[in-house]
């Protein structure tokens, strides 16, 4: 937000006109002072693993710096119960770290699962406007001549295709993707319960190069299967997840991105004494700031593991048909590959 020089130069202010720098002292420093910094570890500047999306010990303080001490609570570093990976501060050289593993990855909760927001809404509004379910995904249809889709469009999953692969999920199938059951998709959860099968999150693969290995992406906020979609999915002869008597039309036709993520009320964020810019205009505050800091949002890093759940072919038979045309990703016909490597064209000099 800095406009006055250009090339840009900064810190112009403070160099030409002695303005203070904009930090709770006005001076530049990278100690803080803070009681809260202190006490949570983070009064230099140090990196912390996630509380859940790490194959090392989730929140653990990576750091040999002998002037971070945070207070661990008492909590040990064996403790599993989401709060206590939140407020637990442990402070490990990255020579231990390495060496720790955590619990979920080891069974098998894999992939870190991205949930972004999308071009094509905002929240979830216009997520029942035809034309933007149509274009929001590679499986909009307006005929829905595959009656298993929710709507005229489909919530999906973006994998990497060797990952896919290795669990036996072609391009275009049908995967559950399922987070740490201790709390998700809600507490006590049981696979026999209906609202298990609701809320328990379904949608479509498909293969994007574009991610790594262990990373998938779902984008954020569809409207989520409810009790009535999934009753109206199941019993309609058009299959459409259309709720009796309210219209409410879901994007998905069991669970939604909310069956897996969480958030984590990190502790330096919900402090009185936190020193950070506003939002919306140049000033800077003290304190916690709804949407920055709020417990009802980021982070909301998450651990999943991905499972087939259908065929992706038409009435969940075979392979999905876009799949076996020789232009998707990783599924490419020897013209197609001749295509992405410029041999279609000869230049005559």
């Amino acid at each position: 937000m800095h406009f006055r020089t250009y090339p840009r130069i900064p810190f112009y202010e403070q160099i030409k006109d002695n303005q203070p720098f904009h930090t709770d002292t006005g001076r530049m420093h990278a100690y803080s002072d803070i009681p809260e910094a202190i006490e949570y570890g983070e009064n230099f500047i140090v990196h912390r693993e996630g509380p859940e999306a790490t194959p090392y010990l989730p929140n653990v303080i990576v750091s040999a710096n002998p002037y971070i001490r945070p207070d661990d609570y008492g909590i040990p570093a064996s403790a599993r119960h989401w709060d206590d990976r939140t407020v637990r501060n442990i402070k490990m050289p990255w020579h231990n770290v390495k060496n720790t593993q955590n619990f979920l990855w080891q069974k098998g909760f894999q992939f870190y699962c991205l949930t972004p927001k999308t071009r094509h809404r905002v929240h979830s509004g216009w997520s029942n406007v035809d034309w933007h379910m149509l274009y929001d995904s590679n499986f909009g249809d307006p005929y829905r001549l595959d009656k298993r889709a929710p709507c005229v469009g489909e919530h999906q999953l973006h994998i990497n295709p060797k990952a896919a692969r290795d669990l036996g999920i072609n391009d275009g199938d049908y995967v559950y993707v399922d987070a740490n059951p201790a709390d998700r998709p809600y507490i006590g959860a049981k696979p026999d319960e209906f609202f298990y099968r609701v809320s328990r999150c379904m949608l479509r693969v498909k293969y994007n190069h574009a991610y790594p290995y262990n990373i998938v992406m779902m984008k954020h906020a569809p409207y989520i299967a409810t009790e009535k979609s999934v009753r109206a999915h199941e019993t309609r002869p058009d299959g459409r997840a259309l709720s009796e008597n309210t219209g409410y039309q879901a994007n998905l036709r069991y669970g939604s991105q909310q069956s897996i993520t969480r958030n984590w009320h990190m502790p330096m964020h919900q402090t009185d004494t936190l020193f950070h810019k506003a939002k919306a205009y140049m000033g800077f505050l003290f304190g916690g700031e709804a949407d920055n800091h709020a417990i009802n949002t980021v982070p909301k890093e998450t651990l999943v593991r991905v499972s087939k759940a259908e065929d992706g072919g038409m009435g969940g038979v075979g392979i999905w048909q876009p799949a076996t045309t020789g232009f998707t990703p990783d599924n490419e016909s020897n013209f197609m590959k001749e295509y992405l490597a410029g041999n279609l064209t000869t230049v005559k000099s």
